[in-house]
Order: structure tokens, then C-alpha cells, then sequence
């Protein structure tokens, strides 16, 4: 027997978490060989008291084989038991290999093999064999050699039988075996109960991790506990309760317990308990940012997931062969870097995957986690990436129909990136409908998904240019939900969209009385300062969100806007066109060329002014010649709260002649209404030819503009050109423009101009009727062609037809048709060009005119 203990006391420990060594107790003589296969490897210890009848039982119902045979089988075993294992192998295979029906020397061959370790000799030499074919003392050790070759199935299969009449050793084992085959409620049953008398603490230890592949670490921890009770120092007690704790997301305790007996734990597990404290290290990073948010403790919010995102780092390089933990270690980088709005890592870090997600299929993407696909979408889509976006999210909530509102929510979003509304539309409308407002399907504990889905749903017009439909849901959101300052905001957010930053502004505060920090609150306060004028605000409000949020796209868009203050910008604007007449007496229409030129360039603001310089050329040719206007000039404006006031001098090409200065004022009364003034002391408006007579002009003018909102406008203006050749030119005009179509890529307008002009002295050197009025209809439509992100290329049309009348001529029809392509190809920078024909009568006379433009503005 101490041969027995000496061969038990070397065996290799099975490396699977959970499986225990063996306490063999003396035993019947007869019983022996049951004993023998209960000290299994790695396995649970097999009480042979026990399992001696049921063992006797089965044996007898097989033949036994001769005396002689037997003889030759017990020296085989004799042998082994002596100290010659590999000797006895081999005399019992030579004894199996001429008897090859004997289940004798099968089942005292697979007993040894198992001491000698070699599990797979044993899975190929049953590999034929049913377990009533052998005898019973055999299974256990036939069992636990399957087991550990992972054919769990069979192993399952070897012990099923007789699963009744197992002893306690025995029942556990088959649970384990239950549990690891994949069938846990099946592995949980077979367990006896706590209160069976007999159980060892490395019996319940073992229970402890039945229980724990099933998916219950609670209970695992109790039988674990239990255990230490009755045996402080339990090697697999021990070892349960640290796998159980970090199966509770307490793995920093996990850990801390392991470390005290850490050459207990192989180095893999090591390394799962490292892997295990990161992953708790990102859920509290997670859970002390939202914490850290409702405190408004915002400037440490990224603290917790940034050492969190360290510590994955360092076990990345750790787990460099270990690829399980690697691969999972990589999982949870991507979602921190998310998380850390670290967009461009995030898609590095998943693009190394060993999937090759980029280019994998969707059956290989599914084998991705999915929440580690939905964290890599949003990188994509927040790197303007979103059609990799739309196909990994797809290929979430294809998976996982039931996922979180957010994963669709965040499919919503990027087909909108991707310009794909119609399927945004289609995924909300459904969201919206199948949401529930409830979380028990009855009025009493509110969905917050739905309030996420509402908001959005709320939203969904404003980006297809039907503001109108926003603003409404969002009032009715806001009345059905008047305290939550998410609703509040966004009707906010809407009001300013439409240009309202008054009463935005009004709504803004009434959430800024419930939560003042609030991010989307603070926002919506930087944008209705800017709007508004209150540049000190402004600025003021964007360092401090930048400060705090510097990775917020929303914020950033701010700041940059608030930056761009501190640089120069440019304006400038080219056309040219060429008009033709008949040139007969009953048409004095010649035609003529005409050019003009108009260009800004601005400093930088300092507080609330900035300066400015501007070259104005006008040129027409005539059949006298060419004559022109070729202004330079610096000025200054000043702009606060809705209000601007502007000054230019200017004079010819810096000859010093024909100084003029300009002077403007205007100010916004409220969100609709605005007027202007102006006055010029050497005036552009004077005709060329009363310029080429010598003649030049000031002018004064006033303008009224009224605006409800994006869809509805309308102007009234009155100007005098005072000509130095006793001519007072008074023009009056007024117009106004309805939206009729909205979509997320086009937009129609009608609208009404009308015109009149009164000359106190007609007729001399230039075009001056004494009386001329007209009336036009003008239909315009813009078509975003392409967009994305910051750049996008509009086209524009306009068809104004109209009629026409001037003293002494009549009327006539009149048309202006004009086609324009306007580029943005960055935040500031944004280039157009267009091409125009118009039809006019002048002096009764018809003339033709074909005209172009260029321009481009930015920033510096």
C-alpha cells in the first residue's frame, strides 16, 4: 500500500481548474483494484468503501477469465504495485494482445496506463468498448483519462450507466464531466446535496466548480467557504473561492488571496487572474466615470478607464503567448480606447485582430464579441468612416436581434454619416415602435431607452431640413417629460437651429436650473452666445467645455469656431458677363462687357473688432470705351449682442482721390426682426457713364428684414443716390421667400421681388428713366449632390421670371436664370462658381446678357 501512496504522491496535476488530488484510505484486500482506479489524476478522490458492492456487482455479472490467465494478470499487476509500472504495462498489453476479448486485462491495463499517464493509449485501446464490456472497477480511471483528453462525451457515456450507483467521489466526478460536456443544469443535478454526510472539503470544492461552469459563482463561493471551514488550508478549496471571487467581479480580492499561495495557480491561470483584474479595472472605470459625471467631476472622468487602459497594455505584452487572454486583452483595449473617444487607435487595435476584420467575412465577424464590433463601429463612424460602421453594426443586430436601443441607435447615426436616410428613417420608425415606454409594460418605472430613442425621434426631421416637424415633437416631448433636461435641450437645440437664439436661450436656462453642468446644457448656452453676439460668454463657456470634454465632437466643433476668431480670413468674389442688343433705331441696345471684383480680407478679432481691407473694381465697356471703379480701402466693424456697426475709407488706388467714407449700422430687435443702415460718401451705385461725365454719389438706404423662420422671410428696403448732377435716384424694394419642399438633399423655394425706381431728373449721360418698376417670381431649388462630414458639393438653380415697365415704353417680360456649384472642402474653406443668362428692356430696347461668377472665402 505505501507504493500505492509513493505512485499517487508523483502523479502530474491535471492543469484544469478545479480537478483535485486523491486521499486514499485503506482498504478490504478484495477491493484493491476499485481503490486503485478511485486515485485518479488530478481527478476527485473515489470513496472504495462505498463503491465496493455496486463494483462486486457488476464484476460479477463477466465471466472471469482462467486461473491461469488470472495468475499472469495479477503478476502483471504485482509488478507495477513493486515499483515496475512500465514493466506491467508491458506485460499486460503482450496478455492483451493475445487475449484481445478479455475484459480482465483490459480493465487492469487501462489502471495502469492511467498511473503511467498515458490517457490517449487508453482513448485509442477503448475506443471500440461499451462500459458493460469492462469491469466496473475500470471506469472510474477510463472515465477521468477520457476526461482529460477532452472527449467528455465519452467519458460521459463510460459512467452514465451506473450514474444511480455511483459513490459520493463518483456522483461529483460525473457531474464535473456533465458540466465540462456542456450540459450544466444536467452537471448541477447530479451533485448531492450539502448536507450528504461524507463530503470532504475537496468534495465540495469540486462542487463548488460544477457550479461554477454552470454559471453560478454564488453558490461556487458558499460550498468554497464551506470548505475552508472544515479545512482552512485546502489547496482546491482555496483555488475555487479565488476562480469563484473573480467570477463575481471581485478580482482584485481574487487576486489578492492567490498571490498568498500564488505557486498554487499555474502560470495561464496566473494570467487569467491579470486578465480578469483589467477586466474589472475597465467595468469600475466605466461605472466611476458615469459617477464622476453626475457629481460633475468631469475634468477626472477618464482617470479609472485610463489606468484601466495601461494596465491592458502591460498584459498585452505579458499575454504575448498565451493567445486566449491575448486575444481578449486586445477585446477590451478596443472598447476602452472608445470609450476614451481614442477613435484612431480603437480602429488600429481592431484592424490587428487575427480576424482581419476589415476585410473578413460576416461569419468570421460574428466569431468577434459583440460588443467589441459595436465600440470599433463607432470608432469608424466618429473617424468619418461610417460605411465600415453600417457593416460591422449590421452585422451585430443581425446576430443579436434583442441587442441594447444604443447599438441601434449608433446604425441610426452612421447611415445618416453615410447620407443613407432612407434606411436611417426605416431602423428608427421601427425603434420607435416596438420601444416600450414601460419597463414592466405598465406605467410606473419609465424605459430610459425610449427617452433615447424619443430624443432622437425627435431629431430625425431637423436632419432631413424639416424643422418645422422637430420642433413640434420636441415641444410635445418636452411637455410629456417637463423636468428632464435631456428634452429640454433638444428643444433648445431646435429652437437655435431655426434662429431663434433668444428663446433657445430661454429654454437653454430653464434646464440650466436643473442641472447647470450638464454637458448638452452648457453646450447649448456656447452656441446661443455665439449667436447672439456675447462673445465674452462664448469663449468663455468653450475653454472651459474644452477643457473638460476635448475629445466631444460636438465641443470641439465649438472650440474650433471660438479659434477661428484668432485668425485672418478672406472673402472674394469674381463676375463677368456680356450682354448684346440689336442696335437698331427701335432697339438702341448695343450690349456692352462688365466685370466686377470685390474683395475682403479681415484680421483677426480682438475682443469685439476686427479690421479690415477691400479692393472693389467695377468695369464696363462702352462704345465710348471703358470706364471703371477701382476702390481700395481699410476699415473696422465691431459686432456684440446682435448688433454690428461697420466704418470704410476708401479711395482710388490709393491715389487719394475721390476719398469716400462708408458707414453701417444694424441690429437684430429679436429672433425676427432686424434693420440696417447705411451711408456712403463717394458711392459705387453712381452709373460708370455718370462717373465718365464727371459726376459722383452718395447714398443712404435703410432695410427692414423680417424672418419667422428657415421656411418663411421677407424684406422692405429704401434708398437714396444722391448725384452730383442734382439727380436724387430713390429705389424701393421688397420681396419674400417661402420654403414649399424639404429633404435630407433638397430644398424649393418660391418668392415675389418687386422694384421701383423714381430719378427726380431723368434722362442726361446714363440710363435714368424718370419712372421704372418690376415684378418677379423666383423659384429656387438647392441639391446637396454630395456631402461628407465638413465637405459637400450644392448645386443651386434659380429661374426669376418676371415683367417690367419703364415711363415712356411700357412693359415687357423679363426672366433671369442662373446655375451655381458651391464646394466646401473643409470647415472654412468653401468655393462656388455659377453661370447665368438674363433677358431685360431698357428704353424699350431688348438686351440679352450671359454672365458667370466666381468666389471662394476661409480662414487662415
Amino acid at each position: 500500500m505505501s507504493f500505492l501512496y509513493k505512485i499517487l504522491g508523483n502523479f502530474r496535476q491535471n492543469p484544469r481548474a478545479g480537478c483535485q488530488n486523491l486521499t486514499i484510505r485503506r482498504q478490504p484486500v478484495w477491493a484493491l483494484l476499485g481503490l486503485f482506479c478511485g486515485a485518479f489524476l488530478g481527478g476527485l478522490p473515489l470513496n472504495a468503501a462505498s463503491a465496493a458492492p455496486a463494483t462486486a456487482q457488476a464484476t460479477a455479472a463477466i465471466a472471469p477469465d482462467s486461473p491461469a490467465l488470472r495468475k499472469q494478470r495479477w503478476q502483471a499487476v504485482d509488478l507495477a504495485k513493486a515499483g515496475h509500472l512500465a514493466e506491467g504495462i508491458q506485460q499486460l498489453q503482450a496478455l492483451a494482445t493475445a487475449h484481445p476479448d478479455d475484459p480482465w486485462i483490459t480493465a487492469d491495463l487501462i489502471i495502469l496506463l492511467r498511473r503511467a499517464g498515458q490517457n490517449a493509449t487508453i482513448s485509442q485501446l477503448t475506443a471500440a468498448l461499451q462500459p458493460r464490456q469492462i469491469p466496473s472497477y475500470a471506469w472510474i480511471d477510463w472515465a477521468k483519462a477520457l476526461r482529460d483528453e477532452k472527449q467528455f462525451a465519452r467519458a460521459k457515456a463510460v459512467l452514465a450507466p451506473q450514474a444511480a450507483h455511483l459513490p459520493l467521489d463518483g456522483q461529483i466526478l460525473y457531474a464535473m464531466i456533465l458540466a465540462e460536456a456542456g450540459e450544466p443544469l444536467a452537471a448541477v443535478r447530479a451533485l448531492p446535496t450539502v448536507r450528504t454526510p461524507g463530503l470532504t472539503p475537496t468534495n465540495l470544492a469540486n462542487m463548488a466548480y460544477v457550479h461554477r461552469l454552470a454559471q453560478q459563482p454564488e453558490a461556487a463561493l458558499t460550498l468554497t467557504e464551506l470548505a475552508l471551514q472544515r479545512e482552512p488550508g485546502n489547496r482546491w478549496a482555496l483555488r475555487e473561492q479565488v476562480f469563484a471571487l473573480s467570477a463575481l467581479h471581485s478580482a482584485f480580492r481574487a487576486h489578492h488571496i492567490a498571490q498568498q499561495h500564488w505557486d498554487w495557480f499555474s502560470l495561464p491561470e496566473q494570467q487569467q487572474l491579470q486578465a480578469s483584474m483589467a477586466t474589472e479595472m475597465v467595468r469600475s472605470g466605466y461605472d466611476e466615470r458615469k459617477r464622476l459625471d453626475r457629481i460633475h467631476r468631469f475634468a477626472e472622468r477618464d482617470v479609472p478607464l485610463q489606468q484601466a487602459l495601461t494596465q491592458l497594455q502591460t498584459n498585452r505584452k505579458a499575454f504575448a503567448n498565451n493567445p486566449r487572454l491575448l486575444l481578449t486583452t486586445q477585446y477590451d483595449e478596443i472598447y476602452v480606447l472608445r470609450e476614451l473617444r481614442l477613435w484612431k487607435q480603437a480602429i488600429a487595435a481592431f484592424e490587428a485582430l487575427p480576424q482581419k476584420p476589415r476585410t473578413a467575412s460576416d461569419a468570421t465577424l460574428r466569431e468577434i464579441p459583440d460588443y467589441v464590433r459595436t465600440a470599433a463601429a463607432e470608432s469608424y463612424d466618429a473617424d468619418r468612416q461610417p460605411k465600415e460602421a453600417i457593416r460591422l453594426l449590421n452585422s451585430v443586430v443581425t446576430q443579436y436581434p434583442g441587442s441594447d436601443v444604443e447599438v441601434f441607435l449608433s446604425l441610426y447615426y452612421a447611415y445618416l454619416d453615410a447620407e443613407e436616410y432612407a434606411a436611417g428613417e426605416a431602423l428608427l420608425q421601427k425603434l420607435h415602435r416596438v420601444t416600450p415606454e414601460w419597463t414592466r409594460g405598465a406605467k410606473g418605472s419609465p424605459n430610459w431607452e425610449r427617452m433615447d430613442v424619443d430624443q432622437v425621434w425627435v431629431m430625425d426631421p431637423a436632419y432631413r431640413n424639416d424643422l418645422a416637424t422637430a420642433e413640434q415633437r420636441g415641444r410635445q416631448l418636452m411637455n410629456d417629460a417637463p423636468f428632464n433636461t435631456g428634452s429640454i435641450n433638444t428643444l433648445a437645440t431646435l429652437e437655435n437651429w431655426r434662429g431663434w437664439p433668444e428663446q433657445s436661450l430661454q429654454t437653454t436656462r430653464l434646464a440650466q436650473a436643473y442641472s447647470p453642468r450638464e454637458r448638452s446644457t452648457r453646450l447649448n448656452l456656447a452656441q446661443d452666445y455665439q449667436d447672439l453676439g456675447w462673445n465674452t460668454r462664448w469663449g468663455d463657456e468653450v475653454e472651459d467645455l474644452y477643457r473638460l470634454f476635448p475629445k466631444d465632437e460636438s465641443v470641439r466643433k465649438q472650440w474650433l469656431a471660438w479659434q477661428d476668431r484668432r485668425d485672418p480670413s478672406i472673402v472674394s468674389e469674381y463676375t463677368t458677363g456680356k450682354s448684346r442688343g440689336n442696335s437698331t433705331a427701335a432697339n438702341p441696345v448695343t450690349g456692352n462687357r462688365d466685370q466686377e471684383w470685390l474683395t475682403r480680407l479681415n484680421s483677426p478679432w480682438v475682443g469685439n473688432w476686427r479690421a479690415f481691407l477691400q479692393h472693389h473694381w467695377i468695369w464696363s465697356s462702352y462704345d465710348e470705351g471703358p470706364i471703371s471703379y477701382n476702390r481700395v480701402g481699410a476699415g473696422a466693424e465691431w459686432r456684440h449682442d446682435r448688433k454690428h456697426l461697420w466704418g470704410i475709407l476708401s479711395n482710388d488706388q490709393f491715389t487719394g482721390q475721390h476719398v469716400g467714407l462708408t458707414l453701417g449700422w444694424s441690429q437684430w430687435l429679436n429672433d425676427h426682426w432686424q434693420y440696417s443702415l447705411a451711408a456712403d460718401t463717394y458711392s459705387t451705385q453712381t452709373p460708370l457713364r455718370a462717373k465718365r461725365a464727371g459726376f459722383s454719389g452718395k447714398s443712404y438706404q435703410a432695410n427692414v428684414y423680417w424672418r419667422q423662420s428657415e421656411s418663411r422671410e421677407a424684406y422692405v428696403g429704401l434708398s437714396t443716390l444722391a448725384i452730383s448732377d442734382g439727380n436724387k435716384r430713390i429705389d424701393f424694394s421688397a420681396g419674400a421667400t417661402q420654403r414649399v419642399f424639404a429633404s435630407p438633399h433638397h430644398i424649393s423655394s418660391i418668392g415675389m421681388d418687386v422694384f421701383a425706381e423714381h430719378n427726380t431728373r431723368p434722362g442726361g449721360d446714363y440710363f435714368n428713366p424718370a419712372n421704372s418698376q418690376s415684378v418677379n417670381l423666383r423659384f429656387e431649388h438647392q441639391w446637396i449632390t454630395w456631402r461628407h462630414y465638413d465637405r459637400s458639393l450644392i448645386q443651386y438653380f434659380k429661374v426669376s421670371p418676371g415683367y417690367a415697365w419703364q415711363d415712356g415704353y411700357g412693359g415687357a417680360p423679363t426672366v433671369d436664370v442662373f446655375y451655381e456649384h458651391k464646394w466646401k472642402f473643409s470647415r472654412t474653406w468653401n468655393l462656388h462658381y455659377g453661370v447665368g443668362w438674363g433677358s431685360n428692356v431698357y428704353d424699350g430696347g431688348r438686351e440679352g446678357r450671359l454672365y458667370g461668377l466666381i468666389g471662394f472665402g476661409g480662414v487662415f
